[in-house]
């Protein structure tokens, strides 16, 4: 799996709690260190965890990029977004990915699991 987020603390937040999960968690802060990753056939992920939000290439485009690529046909692109919710599912349409996540959701989770 390959997290792909500009903010180093969602990255490590989430990479901590999928690594939990038994993942293997890749991580990359922009579309540019993550199209290297996904280039290479030995560290090709088969889900991408994608934020929305990003300077330089978007989340959205990205998604674009590897949902019209046949070489990357087998990865599954999950996009994440503090977006309201309606805006987020319309992002993920448009962009072709195969669904999303709340990032408050996923971020507030991890808070609660620290304090219990």
């Amino acid at each position: 799996m390959l997290v792909v987020d500009d903010s180093e603390a969602t990255a490590r937040l989430l990479e901590v709690e999928l690594t939990g999960q038994g993942h293997e968690v890749m991580t990359a802060n922009s579309a540019e260190v993550a199209t290297r990753i996904i280039l290479k056939k030995k560290t090709r992920p088969d889900l991408v965890l994608l934020d929305v939000h990003m300077p330089g290439v978007n989340g959205e485009e990205f998604c674009r990029f590897i949902k019209g690529n046949s070489l990357f046909a087998g990865i599954q692109v999950v996009l994440c977004s503090a977006e309201e919710e309606g805006e987020l599912q319309r992002i993920t349409r448009a962009a072709g990915a195969d669904g999303y996540v709340r990032k408050d959701s996923l971020i507030a989770r991890e808070i609660l699991e620290l304090l219990t």
